[in-house]
């Protein structure tokens, strides 16, 4: 149920973010069309500076770096001119701040308002959303999706199962009737 308390909206909106991961077989140093740059956190660099978003954005496409879903998200991402909430402009700086809770509206709405979220994520987060504003405490004091997560899931501490299951009912995340089965 703590999915969605961080939008993660931004995963692979910025190429090189995505690199490690995919490899850049056959690209060579230095990146002519990236500025120049003469290595991976170079090029990383360059481009989490959305006046790259772009260059950038073409680079991966040419170059098959990106799956379709982020390459669609980041030309979206680029279509609003590169910043997010709270002035964010890049996948770090953007996660950064919507991985805080008290952002949470701010992100959403941006999320919403621009179609960065799924329609069932965007209702898990509402529902989230709702549930805090009318006085839900998240388990454990966590304050982001992972530490929430984190706190619900440690088989090590059952004691804290009731906490989350008493969130997750707040939030609307078990319906009644499996309610007393998961108390």
């Amino acid at each position: 149920p703590f999915a969605v308390l961080a939008v993660g909206v931004f995963a692979g909106l910025f190429v090189f973010a995505q690199v490690r991961a995919q490899g850049l077989e056959g690209i060579t140093y230095p990146i002519e069309e990236l500025g120049g740059c003469t290595s991976e956190a170079q090029c990383k660099t360059y481009c989490n500076d959305s006046a790259h978003l772009g260059l950038c954005l073409d680079f991966a496409e040419e170059h098959g770096l990106m799956s379709d879903e982020d390459l669609e998200q980041a030309r979206k991402f680029e279509a609003v001119g590169g910043n997010g909430p709270g002035g964010c402009t890049g996948k770090e700086s953007c996660e950064t701040y919507c991985n805080d809770i008290t952002h949470m509206d701010a992100c959403l709405a941006f999320a919403e308002e621009n179609d960065f979220m799924p329609k069932e994520e965007l209702e898990e987060a509402r529902k989230v959303q709702a549930a805090l504003k009318g006085g839900a405490k998240l388990p454990g004091g966590c304050k982001n999706k992972n530490e929430c997560e984190a706190y619900c899931q440690d088989s090590d501490r059952p004691e804290r199962i009731e906490e989350c299951i008493v969130f997750a009912e707040a939030a609307g995340f078990i319906p009644p009737e499996e309610l007393g089965e998961a108390k």
